[in-house]
């Protein structure tokens, strides 16, 4: 399964591209991600590489301008890999709001399943990570009532 991506002649799906970082530049540019999505994506990548590599990921205003760390994209197919992940995506969690946890956790699930497609990787250490419960959004019912107050309508009698 090869989601419709095409490797460029320099790029044969067969070879690794060696680093995460590496890895992570040729899935966004290979992938079909949209350019509005890209910065988006590439900050949600790099959060995962610093925890791909056994780290907590920056968080703040440090988080925007951080740099993937250092290493070769065969760590993702660490057995002893997904342990550390969870604890490390779980701390996170504590830390960020469940929107932003949940889509960094959908963007790394993509990126991996388009490695594994491709051939750089065989494993998902990220199996077993679950999505959190993103409280409910209360914002569209409260202006639905808000509406209903300024209906200009007679009361039944």
């Amino acid at each position: 399964m090869h989601f419709g991506y095409r490797a460029p002649e320099w790029c044969p799906l067969s070879s690794s591209p060696g680093t995460y970082a590496t890895s992570a530049e040729r899935y966004l540019t290979g992938a079909g991600i949209a350019k509005s999505s890209a910065r988006i994506y590439h900050i949600s990548l790099t959060t995962w590489g610093w925890m791909f590599a056994g780290s907590a990921a920056p968080t703040g205003p440090a988080r925007r301008g951080a740099r993937p760390p250092a290493f070769d994209l065969a760590a993702l197919d660490d057995p002893g890999l997904p342990p550390v992940l969870a604890e490390l995506a779980a701390a996170r969690a504590d830390e960020m709001d469940p929107d932003t946890v949940n889509r960094e956790l959908s963007i790394a699930r993509k990126s991996i399943g388009w490695w594994r497609s491709v051939g750089w990787i065989d494993t998902d250490p990220t199996l077993g990570i679950e999505r959190r419960p993103a409280p409910p959004d209360r914002t569209k019912a409260l202006s639905e009532i808000t509406a209903l107050w300024h209906l200009d309508v007679g009361l039944r009698s």
